[in-house]
This record gives structure tokens, sequence and C-alpha cells, in this order.
């Protein structure tokens, strides 16, 4: 009686080839599934979280000064403060929010009043952008008492676009920096398109 013939150990032999590729190719996959979970859980760790570079942008200038005391958020872009004891409407510099009656246009609003809620608010100049636009709104950066840029974070955030009128504005790089990683992220007015 012959147990082991050359037919038998060749067959024997492709099965353990087969087993041994079918082995590799469950490998590669957990492998690839595990590297796919990684970065996705990655993602949506960091989801709130933007790089180095757009920290200066949400960092205000040690030297402002100028605290106001809000009255009303207009839009997402447009606030109103009292300056001396007259209420003043300042426009957000470098940014372009959706108008309340826009898609969004309420989300953007609320934002904005939401990073402004219990915060001082100061206020600083650009001297490239003058000092009124048109419909004589204060051309103005906001910050907050802890140091916090709402023009840059309304980017961040995707509530409003970045947004050159005429000339170069003093924190633009940052800003559209904002604004690419909320385009990437799908944020806000980069999010699923309106109906």
């Amino acid at each position: 009686m012959k147990l082991c013939s050359r037919e038998n150990i060749a067959y024997t032999n492709s099965v353990k080839e087969v087993r041994r590729f079918e082995v590799k190719k469950l490998l590669y996959l957990l492998a690839y599934v595990l590297l796919v979970s990684l970065i996705g859980y990655g993602i949506y760790r960091n989801l709130n979280k933007l790089p180095g570079v757009l920290s200066k942008a949400t960092r205000a200038p040690e030297a402002i000064q100028n605290q106001v005391t809000l009255t009303k958020v207009v839009d997402g872009d447009t606030i109103k403060v009292l300056i001396g004891g007259t209420e003043q409407s300042v426009r957000l510099i470098g940014i372009n929010a959706p108008e309340s009656a826009d898609c969004r246009g309420d989300w953007s609003r609320t934002e904005l009043e939401k990073l402004l809620e219990n915060q001082t608010v100061l206020l600083e100049d650009d001297s490239t952008q003058g000092d009124k636009d048109k419909y004589d709104r204060l051309l103005r950066y906001i910050h907050t008492g802890t140091g916090l840029n709402v023009n840059g974070k309304m980017v961040e955030l995707g509530a409003a676009k970045e947004y050159t009128y005429d000339k170069n504005y003093k924190y633009k790089d940052l800003y559209v920096s904002a604004q690419n990683i909320a385009k990437q992220n799908n944020l806000g007015v980069w999010g699923v398109p309106c109906e």
C-alpha cells in the first residue's frame, strides 16, 4: 500500500500554497481595514482641532485695547456695538457670511452669537482696509478677551468664507488656510449643498 505518491505530494503542496496565499490576502485585508479605521478615527477625533498655522489666526495681538459693548449680532459678519454711548455697526474684515435669509444664514449668525456670548469684545482696525465700508459700517477684526480672533474662527468653522474686498488684509493668509481646512472637512458652507 502506497500512502505517498508524487501526485498526492504535489496536490498537498499546492493546497498548502493556496492556503498560504489566502492567509496572506486575509492579513493584507486586515491591515488595510486597520489602517483605514485608524485614519478615520484620527480625522473624527481631531475634527474640531485645526493645524498650528490656524492657531495664529485665533490669538489677539497683545496691543488691542479697544473694548466695546456688544448690542446685537446682525448676521454672520456684522455686529452692533456701543462705542462712547453710540451704537455702531461693525463689518468683520476678511470674511463673508451667508445673509440671514439665505441657506445657513441663521446658523452662521448663531455661530457668531455663540463665539461672542458672555465675552469681552475687542475691536482691531486694519489701515489697509479703511475705517468704514460704503454702508457706513466700521471695518474691524473682532477679538474676545480670551484672545480669540472671531473673524478667523468663523472661517475655521465654515460659518463664513474668506473674503478679500479690495486689498489684502493683515490675516489673509491665515484665513485662507482656515478656509482650505474647512473645505477639506466639508464644514458649514462647504458641506452638503442647501436645497
